[in-house]
């Protein structure tokens, strides 16, 4: 197991989601930034479905009661043990040694992975914590959180993984399901425009300010809504549902933002600028497809 003895703002254990159950109200949840994730648990050895820790403000300690191999993944952000660990790279750690997650200026979303993974009790077939509908509660100081077993092959150490550019403002999408009821002016401006990340961004959704973006008609009827599409609210300013989206929608969405690139969005702190640029589905597919093989690679 490991104990916790930091845990920074919020602490959360994660999954990859929960799946399956929109109809009654539950989102997947998991990781805001599924990228980083994904290569938190490849470096550590783990598969996908193997759930981690997101670290939103540091610092986060643990204390590892056996030997494990451990990597912390985000933006801005490093690994504290016996020397420093930059992010994105695997450590070995030694029995009772504590390590903490150091999380920079620009560290919003951070992710550290054990290897066996984190085995706490799974709530309608996931670990993935969701705190407004009661599944799992943020970390506290003094937690253990059991871990499965784990081949701990200490060459794994120093193995590392490319972050994304989480200082770009560029952020691929394709043009959305309701398109006909954006003019083109209207679409031109979106796909143009410079927005501002506002404070009251969660994990719910990313909310942006900037030039109006006017659709007609009004709200739609209600739909099933993914992450990553982008809402606009009556009053024209934009939202890119991420992770705990709601179930369902009545604004209209002008654009869907890219699988590869969800977690650029996510890591974007409130006042910094974005801007989207359209791609084709084909694209969208291609760069999916790469993100993954990263992984392979990784693993």
């Amino acid at each position: 197991m490991i104990r916790i003895e930091q845990t920074g703002l919020r602490a959360t254990v994660q999954d990859r989601g929960r799946f399956g159950h929109l109809r009654l109200g539950i989102p997947p949840s998991g990781p805001a930034d599924p990228g980083a994730f994904a290569a938190a648990q490849a470096l550590v050895g783990n598969d996908g479905a193997a759930a981690a820790i997101e670290v939103v403000g540091g610092p986060f300690a643990f204390r590892c009661e056996d030997r494990r191999i451990v990597a912390v993944t985000g933006r801005d952000v490093a690994l504290r043990g016996r020397d420093v660990v930059a992010g994105w790279t695997a450590a070995f750690a030694r029995p009772g040694e504590t390590l903490t997650v150091v999380c920079g200026e620009r560290s919003r979303f951070a992710y550290v992975a054990v290897s066996g993974g984190v085995t706490t009790e799974a709530i309608l077939g996931s670990r993935a914590t969701y705190l407004p509908a009661g599944l799992g509660r943020p970390l506290r100081a003094g937690d253990d959180l059991p871990l499965g077993n784990a081949r701990v092959d200490a060459e794994r150490a120093g193995r590392s993984a490319v972050s994304p550019d989480y200082d770009t403002g560029q952020i691929r999408a394709i043009t959305g399901p309701h398109a006909q009821r954006f003019t083109d002016e209207a679409q031109s401006l979106f796909f143009s425009a410079e927005f501002q990340v506002e404070p009251a961004s969660d994990r719910m959704g990313t909310r942006l300010t900037g030039p109006r973006i006017d659709a007609r008609g009004g709200e739609i009827l209600t739909m099933g809504v993914v992450a990553g599409a982008v809402q606009v609210p009556s009053g024209g300013a934009p939202i890119v549902l991420l992770a705990e989206h709601q179930a369902t929608g009545g604004y209209p969405v002008v654009a869907v933002v890219i699988s590869a690139d969800l977690g650029l969005v996510a890591q974007r702190l409130p006042g910094e600028r974005l801007r989207f640029t359209r791609v084709d589905r084909d694209l969208a597919v291609e760069a999916l497809r790469d993100a993954r093989a990263e992984l392979e690679a990784i693993a």
